[in-house]
């Protein structure tokens, strides 16, 4: 007999290009009941196939990113999601902690705005009251 989840899965996938801090990710969302990790990305490219292939409920996202040949960064990210996929809950989740970047952020919708070498511990209670909610 399989047993069901108390509350559905929440998917999340992450777009970061350390692959210490992709690791890091991996291990943290691993342990969060009801949540689903799809995956990493490390350049603009590669998160917008991703997020297009398997539409997460959570994007987990870093704001400077790879090198990409269009210069976008994740702020761009966050603008293309925000248009195609309104629903989908954004976290970002930086070094840039300057008061000037979550504005921004904030402004174009991210949902939180996390400091990587302060705020890990805060993405555990975010995912799991949004499993509740879901």
């Amino acid at each position: 007999m399989n047993k069901q989840p108390l509350f559905p899965l929440l998917t999340v996938v992450t777009i970061d290009d350390s692959p210490l801090i992709a690791e890091r990710m991996d291990s943290i969302l691993r342990e969060i009941d009801n949540v689903s990790f799809l995956g990493n990305a490390f350049c603009i490219l590669s998160a917008q196939n991703l997020i297009n292939e398997v539409k997460p409920d959570v994007v987990i996202l870093d704001i400077h990113l790879e090198k990409n040949a269009n210069s976008k960064t994740g702020i761009d990210l966050l603008v293309e999601i925000r248009e195609n996929y309104p629903e989908m809950k954004v976290i970002i989740f930086t070094n840039h902690d300057e008061p000037h970047y979550r504005t921004i952020c904030l402004e174009k919708g991210a949902d939180y705005f996390l400091d990587k070498s302060t705020d890990s511990n805060k993405i555990y209670e975010i995912l799991e009251q949004w499993t509740i909610k879901k």
